[in-house]
């Protein structure tokens, strides 16, 4: 039995980060390690309450309320399904590395060029010994790396026993600044079965019998895209769940819940991986937008994901509205199969590979 930690993004505020960490946690505990997830501090809710509600804002007292109880079931996922050790230290370097036999860094967008001021040198890692460090499905979140981060980037990734990441923009990258191979390996929550988020799922009683469309946007919506919306809700008969509306009822929804609000949903309306993946999972139909303000440069990965899944034709620029709710996932499915299996060899590989440099 391996002894291993994991360190990726953990805002306790995102459902995609929150969610591929419980999967590769569960992932590398159902092959007989034990995993840890490290992260700098882990919120306190009472005093992060009391600070955000004296805390004198924009935000009104309800709003501060309302994001409080989304942290509250944020931290709730947490404390039942993931491992989290807070380690107190952001830059890592007080992680006691002789306790554990690897370290992974990933999945999500780990290696964002856009907050690598911050995170460089907890996210590659470079607090641990290097015959200690694996990268797993690891993504870049852009399609190119600043020249200002280019030289630091290639150091980084040329100091890894075993380097995977999750598009195929990323393989690139990797091959551009180190000149090696790596592997292409399916996001976490993409190991899991149905039947494995079936068990973590929380389907809300107000919606269960409920004929609706969901939207969540980390973009936000265009006014035109509101009207499509509405249009479509009257064609179906539907009623719009939108989770990031602060009005919406949805809005404190925990990680649990989002899963469960798409895996009912008659329609998914997205500009998210992780919507995208688990409409795909749970076979919901789903429409996939570009990406509006922060975060736009980070269309490389859906569309990787799209390809291998041979559902291209779900982004809204190829939809054809007459076959909005028709969506065919036999492609897709013989898909992830098939690269599951890619990526459970690797991760096996790469973790033992690391034990027999240890012993």
């Amino acid at each position: 039995m391996s002894k291993i930690a994991i360190v990726t993004l953990a805002d306790f505020n995102n459902y995609g980060n929150r969610l591929q960490n419980y999967a590769l946690e569960k992932v590398l505990t159902d092959m007989g390690n034990t995993a840890v997830s490290l992260v700098p501090y882990r919120p306190n809710l009472i005093k992060t309450t009391i600070k955000t509600v004296i805390k004198k804002d924009r935000n009104s007292l309800s709003t501060k309320l309302l994001n409080m109880k989304r942290l509250r079931n944020f931290l709730s996922f947490d404390e039942q399904y993931v491992n989290t050790l807070a380690v107190n230290d952001n830059s890592f370097q007080n992680v006691p590395e002789k306790d554990y036999d690897c370290f992974i860094s990933g999945s999500d967008q780990v290696w964002n060029p856009d907050w690598a001021k911050y995170t460089y040198d907890k996210m590659f890692l470079r607090f641990s010994p290097t015959d200690k460090r694996i990268s797993y499905a690891a993504s870049f979140g852009v399609d190119t790396v600043p020249e200002e981060w280019t030289e630091k980037y290639r150091t980084g990734l040329s100091e890894f026993r075993a380097v995977s990441v999750r598009e195929d923009r990323a393989v690139e990258i990797v091959r551009e600044l180190t000149g090696n191979s790596c592997e292409k390996v399916l996001d976490p929550t993409m190991l899991l079965n149905r039947s494995d988020w079936d068990k973590v799922k929380k389907v809300p009683e107000k919606v269960q019998n409920e004929n609706y469309i969901l939207t969540y946007f980390l973009g936000g919506r265009t006014e035109e895209l509101n009207k499509t919306i509405d249009s479509y809700a009257k064609k179906y008969h539907c009623t719009v769940i939108h989770l990031l509306d602060l009005e919406d009822a949805s809005y404190t929804a925990g990680p649990d819940g989002f899963v469960g609000l798409i895996s009912k949903a008659k329609l998914v309306l997205t500009d998210s991986f992780h919507a995208t993946v688990f409409s795909i999972l749970y076979e919901r139909p789903f429409v996939v937008y570009g990406r509006q303000g922060i975060g736009s440069k980070m269309g490389s990965r859906l569309s990787s994901l799209l390809e291998m899944c041979g559902l291209s034709e779900r982004k809204k620029e190829y939809m054809d509205e007459e076959h909005l709710l028709n969506c065919n996932f036999e492609t897709a499915k013989k898909a992830i199969e098939q690269e599951k299996a890619h990526s459970m060899e690797f991760l096996h590989k790469a973790i033992a590979d690391c034990v027999d440099c240890v012993d």
